[in-house]
């Protein structure tokens, strides 16, 4: 049994972090965390929101109160508290279920759940958990205290007992059989245990599928004549069922009779009175477009019409009522108001002469009750709408072949702000609904491809180090590219032959280069802090809004390429600051992770990203650490899993390249800011492995695919196509072996720019090598062309909201736009517009603009006649600057926004 007098926790040890994998353990090895007598970081002022559980009461009085500790958060977790004196003041948090915890990263947090006193008097504490399941089915626990009016409750070790989770309470039955509602998620099923054993055992008894699911949230009443009536949730109205059986069977749910709700969790009970309790937002005739007015109804007819209406909160975000009757009458609800914002937990306390007086009238009556108020640091917002979960970086993934999920495109912001750069339909974020059709464009290759390639003695000769032999190779590696305005040139740091020195080459074009000489000398040598040579697969990073010259230039490089026993202990990569001249001494990292590690900046949360190259079970994967201070960004000790190929990353086919069919992996993974998103560029390797290309003597398999970000963590990557591919082709330059560079791509014309290396295995003088004959060319894009919506047909987003007053579109064909209020009302059309052009105003009948509809929640429809529309903005420069990030700059801009 656990007491509060002990500082225990169940949980498993699962490591997951860049400096060491453990084996993932098998789901039924896990436990929920739980802590009793919970810390600081539990506490009101530390917690950033709430989200109510449920309520119940003791047999001698004490009522226990449970809410989330992070409000509507998969990383949430259950706290309990208890009151002695009806609710007037409560306790610190007694215990802590269900905390994802360092050693406990697989564990999803708990979030649903509730509590209950059986006819015994012991109290229930029934919550979900998702422990490490590759297909994230969702485990129901309970744990049970015998004695919740102890000074010291115990609590039983938690035990699962069914796939999925309970919303609300069982219900007693007249032949003293307990009914406990279950909702299935993963097989959205409303599902019914019963327990003939006082708890002793829970078997299922009976199940239904609602239509239009949303969670159940399922109650059930016994009527008088022996049926059970089932209430539950769903994406429109509730949905009744009933039972002649005891719940064994259902009968077709239908849309429920009586009782109407928004999308939202209600209460139902039986008194003992005989009258049935009903709390819910609004009347039982109304379907509210809000979770407003929380209000409490009777029934003196089984349900079939209720009486009263006492309202109990009538203010916005007020919802998930819970409760139950004291022994003398007086009912208690629990609610939740605002969960992520004024984060409060409120309790109501009435008699049944109040709801049908529709107002107070009983002496002890008391609304609005504060129980529970978290006053912590708020979650993140971004620029976009997007609310970031208390822990960042999330750390529940692990290697696996299963598809990011991007919790964004599940959960979106209800209005989304547009000030930030251009708008692009990459994915459904902005989309409400649509007739277009969405296609996805890979880059074309530039025909004088390639641009630049070994001419130099040193470019040319053997490397001497590292994998010896290796000729005629200009490696971007991670290198770098961007424009530098200051200088008006575009820069590109390379490696000048395999192994060798880290030089800059700096063209007005993209295309025509001039070596401008060696940054840092060749050389494979660990000398300890001052840099004296360049080490090998570097990383570098052009920051102009660098506040000191000296830390221009951010410089990542490893020394696993060093002879073994020159090797540093404990680390692989340093981290160094130059002015391009003069390098910082190094900052190493806190552990020694794979080779080919990276960086970049994600300029929409100001943090430098570090994109670390570990081993998993998935082969080369990636890890994340994030630091707003670049040199500080090596404490990787703290990084966590972040992606590697999955399962839609297919292994080459075979006939097409030597030793196909291996399944791939994550190479590696940059990306830069763009617009109003992040654009990651995947690596994906898919084979063969070093020793089938060491032997053969040509190049591994590498192409290069992209991914989309609006939170710099999670990807959508809807294109596996490859956007820019090896050709495979014996003798080509752009064989295989393809890498992108740190800065991904820059913004020249209309058009955005890809310089990337491919390698032919071959060299001028005939030498063949894995790593040998690389070259660097260029692929283009139309500016904001990753993905188009093709007419002819309709578009309508999502509500968004901006301060500028001139709308912008990206448009190769003809298009009018319609602005919209939130209902869907048409408020003005513009004239039509048509042409083939990067950036087309949007012009309107009367000659004005939208500084009328700034500020509100709007909607726009596009009607697109005929051909493609890229992206929309609105700004408030007339000519259409976006004041959106422009990968890694252009002629056109000043730094790396679009100002």
């Amino acid at each position: 049994m656990l007491r509060l007098s002990q500082a225990l926790f169940f949980a498993a040890t699962l490591a997951l972090s860049a400096a060491a994998q453990a084996a993932a353990p098998k789901p039924d090895s896990l436990k929920p965390s739980v802590i009793v007598n919970p810390g600081a970081e539990f506490q009101d002022e530390a917690r950033p929101g709430a989200m109510i559980i449920g309520m119940d009461r003791t047999a001698k009085g004490r009522i226990w109160g449970c809410w989330t500790g992070t409000g509507d958060k998969p990383d949430g977790y259950f706290l309990l508290a208890t009151s002695d004196d009806d609710g007037a003041t409560w306790s610190k948090p007694r215990l802590a279920v269900g905390a994802r915890l360092e050693a406990a990263q697989k564990i999803s947090g708990a979030l649903v759940g509730n509590l209950w006193t059986d006819p015994k008097g012991r109290l229930w504490l029934f919550f979900d958990q998702q422990l490490g399941d590759p297909r994230k089915r969702i485990t129901n626990w309970f744990m049970r205290c015998d004695d919740p009016d102890a000074a010291d409750p115990a609590w039983s070790e938690p035990v699962m007992f069914a796939q999925g989770c309970t919303l609300n309470k069982p219900t007693v039955l007249e032949d003293g059989t307990w009914l406990l509602p279950v909702s299935d998620w993963h097989k959205k099923t409303a599902r019914v245990f019963a327990s003939t054993d006082e708890g002793a055992s829970w078997k299922e008894r009976g199940s239904l599928h609602f239509p239009d699911w949303e969670f159940d949230e399922h109650m059930t009443v016994e009527l008088k004549d022996g049926r059970l009536w089932m209430l539950a949730r769903t994406r429109n109205q509730p949905h009744e069922s009933f039972s002649t059986d005891g719940g064994r069977t259902w009968s077709k749910p239908k849309q429920a009779a009586t009782v109407q709700n928004v999308n939202a969790r209600f209460f139902l009970r039986r008194l003992k009175s005989g009258r049935i309790l009903l709390v819910k937002n609004g009347s039982p005739t109304e379907r509210l477009r809000k979770r407003t007015h929380m209000s409490a109804w009777l029934s003196e007819d089984e349900g079939r019409t209720w009486k009263g209406g006492l309202l109990l909160d009538e203010r916005n975000a007020v919802s998930y009522p819970d409760g139950f009757e004291a022994p003398d009458g007086l009912i208690h609800v629990l609610y939740d108001w605002n969960r992520h914002s004024d984060a409060e937990i409120l309790m109501a306390k009435f008699r049944e002469e109040d709801v049908l007086a529709g107002k107070i009238v009983s002496k002890d009556a008391r609304l609005l009750m504060l129980a529970n108020k978290a006053t912590g640091p708020k979650p993140e917002k971004l620029y976009n709408g997007i609310e970031l979960p208390d822990q960042w970086p999330p750390r529940y993934r692990e290697p696996s072949d299963a598809v990011m999920e991007v919790p964004y495109l599940k959960k979106k912001p209800n209005v989304i702000p547009i000030d930030l750069g251009r708008q692009l339909f990459v994915d459904d974020f902005l989309i409400e609904k649509t007739t277009l059709k969405r296609t996805f464009h890979q880059a074309k290759k530039f025909e004088g491809n390639p641009v630049f390639k070994a001419e130099t003695e040193r470019e040319l000769a053997p490397a001497t180090q590292g994998e010896k032999g290796e000729e005629a190779t200009t490696f971007t590696g991670q290198g770098g590219v961007f424009y530098d305005p200051s200088e008006k040139l575009f820069k590109m740091f390379y490696v000048a032959g395999w192994r060798g020195p880290l030089s800059l080459a700096t063209s007005p074009d993209m295309k025509t280069w001039t070596r401008r000489g060696q940054l840092l000398p060749e050389g494979l040598r660990w000398t300890g802090p001052k840099l004296v040579t360049g080490g090998s697969d570097n990383c570098v990073w052009l920051d102009l809004n660098a506040k000191n010259p000296s830390e221009r230039l951010k410089y990542i490089t490893c020394w696993l390429h060093v002879p073994k026993e020159q090797r540093p202990q404990g680390f692989m990569h340093s981290l160094h600051v130059s002015d391009g001249k003069k390098f910082s001494d190094a900052v190493t990292t806190t552990i020694a992770a794979d080779d080919y590690c990276s960086f970049f900046f994600n300029p929409f949360r100001e943090k430098w990203c570090f994109s670390i190259k570990v081993g998993t079970s998935r082969g080369r994967s990636r890890y994340y650490y994030e630091s707003e201070d670049f040199l500080a960004g090596a404490d990787w000790k703290k990084s966590v899993f972040w992606t590697c190929a999955d399962k839609l990353d297919l292994p080459e086919p075979q006939g097409r390249y030597p030793g196909a069919g291996e399944p791939a992996q994550l190479y590696s993974l940059n990306a830069v800011a763009y617009e109003s998103l992040m654009v990651g560029m995947h690596y994906i390797h898919r084979g063969p492995n070093n020793s089938i290309c060491e032997k053969g003597r040509f190049p591994k398999l590498l192409d290069l695919e992209l991914g989309f970000s609006r939170d710099g963590f999670h990807w959508d990557r809807p294109d596996r196509r490859g956007f820019i591919a090896g050709s495979r082709t014996e003798g080509s330059w752009d064989r295989a072996y393809l890498h992108g560079a740190a800065g991904v791509f820059v913004v020249l014309d209309d058009q955005l720019v890809f310089p990337y290396m491919g390698t032919s295995g071959i060299a001028p003088s005939g030498h063949r090598g894995m790593y040998t004959g690389g070259s660097i060319g260029l692929a283009t894009l139309r500016r904001d062309g990753f993905a188009s919506m093709d007419g002819p047909g309709e578009l309508t987003t999502r509500p968004v909201k901006f301060t500028g007053s001139h709308l912008f579109v990206n448009l190769n064909g003809e298009v009018r736009v319609e602005v919209l209020d939130e209902k869907g009302k048409v408020l003005r059309t513009s004239q039509t517009a048509a042409g083939d052009r990067t950036k087309l105003k949007i012009e309107w009948p009367d000659g004005s603009d939208l500084a009328a509809q700034a500020g509100q929640n709007l909607k726009f429809r596009f009607h697109l006649t005929q051909g493609s529309l890229y992206s929309f903005w609105v700004t408030d420069d007339p000519k259409g600057a976006s004041h959106g990030y422009v990968g890694a700059g252009g002629p056109a801009f000043n730094g790396v926004k679009d100002d």
